[in-house]
């Protein structure tokens, strides 16, 4: 079973944005509610999601998030909450569970 990485994720919301103007501007607009439905998830409350949009010449980099000494990174937050977004869990008795599934919304 594969996981997919925050950074995955990020690679195929851009090809869906470049090839759907309707998604697109969906995200440009409300980027947190279609990251949800995109990922059929509710994400937690205090998360803001931001987009961004590039020009032809002007490009972003994403400097991550560094957590501090005793803070949990994202990874074991999931872990000790639960699961919740731990694509490793099988979700049923064959193995090939849901939770690997991403399905693009047309918005």
């Amino acid at each position: 079973m594969s996981v997919v990485t925050r950074g995955e994720i990020q690679d195929l919301i851009g090809r869906f944005a470049s090839k759907n103007p309707e998604y697109r501007s969906a995200l440009v607009h409300d980027p947190k509610s279609v990251i949800e439905r995109q990922l059929n998830t509710s994400l937690p409350e205090g998360v803001t999601i931001k987009s961004v949009v590039e020009t032809a010449d002007t490009a972003y980099v994403v400097v991550p998030y560094v957590t501090e000494e005793g803070e949990l990174d994202d990874a074991d937050l999931e872990r000790v909450a639960g699961g919740k977004f731990d694509m490793n869990v099988k979700c049923d008795a064959g193995g090939a569970g849901a939770m690997n599934t991403f399905v693009q919304t047309n918005v």
